[in-house]
């Protein structure tokens, strides 16, 4: 289970930008819920809750995983110390996706 005090990104909004392709995700401050949604969806009230769970790797990164409602599969490295994010995406056709990008604050 996720506590504020070691999974950095609980009440905040960050962005993971994978070249062109960029998401916004908002941690919930009940460290279990997150929303995500395409950088150019500012209203965060349409946009998709999850239930996340985040796993310390070591400090600085964790390894943050959800299902989507349609069944997506979604395994993010998120690197708080460098910036840096992984992920892995499985989506329902069994399509695979393997994208490594920028992870920033934004509030």
């Amino acid at each position: 289970m996720t506590t504020a005090k070691m999974f950095p990104a609980i009440g905040h909004l960050y962005e993971a930008r994978f070249g062109e392709l960029a998401f916004h995700l908002k941690f919930d401050s009940d460290g279990e819920t997150m929303r995500f949604a395409p950088e150019q969806m500012d209203n965060f009230a349409k946009a998709e809750a999850v239930t996340y769970r985040a796993i310390p790797i070591r400090q600085g990164v964790f390894m943050v995983t959800w299902i989507e409602a349609d069944g997506t599969t979604v395994t993010h490295v998120e690197d708080f110390e460098n910036g840096v994010i992984h992920t892995n995406i499985t989506k329902p056709d069994r399509s695979f996706l393997n994208l490594s990008g920028t992870w920033a604050r934004l509030t």
